[in-house]
């Protein structure tokens, strides 16, 4: 019976550590299943990071909406019109987003505001003899806004720093500041766009200096000895290397807006434009043309003090739209602190009458998007009644004289200054010439 009980307890000690042994090893395992060491959550909450990363990188860059082949075809046909490179589709497709999403009620509003000015741009265009396509440059310079003001100081749809605005005829002074005037800056805008053509030979880098001035693409040019826009792109200001492709796809959007969700539907209205032959108030036109007087302002944000003196423009929409002039989507001048009489007001009889010449001095300004020239002009104004011909610039080789080139169709002296490895000036002191102007079959001596 004692030998039974003592195995009975030896047993009952077996059975007890084998059920000890079971639980401890249970518990281990669960332990080691749920322990993670930190170095190895660090780890996994990087490759979480990572994933999220990847997934918001790969939204970002997708493309909503995507060029079609009809879109192609019209980006083909405005380029060949132009005889510009059609820029990246990527490039387009990215900037049609951006203006039909991020930039959305801007681009709406650009394009409503633009029909209000549309048919006065082109005629000055085609009068100029400018492709019409290049008015629809106001949309990414202003979004056709005449209040528009730069950080830098650059006005008015066609954003003219001052002494770019004075330099192409513009008048800037206490009462009037033609920057603002659709009329006349439109014109300013067309001889400078020309004459940027001229000097360069291409549409590509004439509205890349437009952005950021000829001097800057000039030096960028010399400095790389190439001769395209796609040359230099990766070298000029981000704002300036985007330029292009912004402008083809404000193209296709203005081609077809209901396609990309925008509503731009308002009435087109043209311009009729007079020389004010006595001093006129803002106010009294408005009441005698039966015209809104913040229509009338959106349309002459020129005149600074609502006074248009003796051979000043002013501007009127036709007045057959008038009673259903949307304006909504007009903008007004911003209201100074404690200037807010100068939104109304009104000259006495004893007022002074400033003079109708541009001024003279030269305001020094600067501003990344459009460098200003204080020193003697690259290329001679072009007169507004000449027309000269838009060519593009060809490297002609020089004749059998020695030192001596015959001026080439196309030539202009930044092109010529650049085949040769001189400087424009160098060019003009040797041949003894006061200004840019060169003619064909003209004889230069070359250094």
């Amino acid at each position: 019976m004692r030998y039974k009980l003592i195995l009975l307890f030896v047993l009952i000690g077996f059975l007890i550590q084998s059920c000890s042994v079971q639980v401890k090893e249970k518990g281990s395992s669960t332990y080691k299943d749920t322990y993670k060491p930190k170095t190895a959550i660090r780890n996994e909450n990087k490759e979480k990071i990572e994933l999220k990363t990847l997934e918001s990188n790969n939204t970002k860059n997708k493309v909503l909406i995507a060029i079609t082949e009809e879109d192609k075809n019209f980006i083909k046909k405005e380029a060949s019109a132009l005889s510009m490179q059609i820029p990246d589709d990527k490039d387009i497709d990215y900037f049609i987003d951006y203006f039909t999403t991020t930039k959305k009620y801007f681009t709406e509003n650009a394009l409503k505001r633009a029909n209000y000015f549309m048919p006065m741009v082109k005629k000055i265009f085609r009068h100029e003899g400018l492709p019409e396509e290049l008015a629809y440059l106001a949309v990414v310079e202003s979004g056709f806004n005449p209040f528009a003001t730069s950080p830098a100081n650059a006005a008015g749809i066609w954003q003219f720093i001052p002494s770019t605005g004075r330099r192409f005829g513009l008048r800037i002074d206490e009462y009037i500041d033609e920057r603002r005037d659709p009329y006349k800056s439109t014109i300013a805008a067309a001889k400078y766009l020309k004459t940027l053509y001229n000097m360069f030979g291409s549409w590509e880098l004439a509205i890349a200096a437009y952005n950021c001035g000829e001097k800057c693409v000039a030096k960028r040019l010399e400095s790389s000895s190439v001769i395209s826009f796609y040359e230099i792109k990766d070298i000029l200001p981000s704002q300036t290397k985007e330029y292009v492709s912004k402008f083809f796809a404000i193209l296709l959007i203005a081609n077809n807006p209901e396609k990309y969700g925008l509503d731009v539907k308002t009435n087109i209205y043209d311009v009729i434009n007079f020389t004010a032959d006595r001093e006129i108030n803002l106010n009294d036109l408005a009441q005698e043309k039966k015209v809104d007087y913040d229509i009338l302002k959106f349309y002459n944000a020129h005149l600074k003090k609502d006074i248009a003196f003796e051979g000043i423009n002013i501007n009127l929409p036709k007045l057959d739209y008038a009673a259903t002039f949307d304006r909504r989507f007009i903008t007004t001048q911003p209201i100074a602190k404690n200037k807010t009489s100068e939104n109304r007001y009104v000259a006495k009889t004893s007022s002074p009458k400033p003079s109708t010449e541009p001024a003279q001095t030269i305001v020094s300004q600067t501003q990344p998007a459009k460098s200003e020239n204080d020193s003697e002009s690259l290329i001679s104004l072009i007169k507004t009644s000449e027309k000269p011909e838009i060519v593009k610039t060809s490297y002609k080789p020089s004749s059998n004289k020695e030192n001596i080139y015959i001026v080439q169709k196309g030539d202009t002296l930044f092109s010529i200054a650049r085949k040769f490895g001189v400087s424009v000036d160098v060019l003009k002191n040797l041949n003894n010439l006061e200004d840019d102007n060169i003619k064909v079959g003209q004889e230069l001596l070359i250094p």
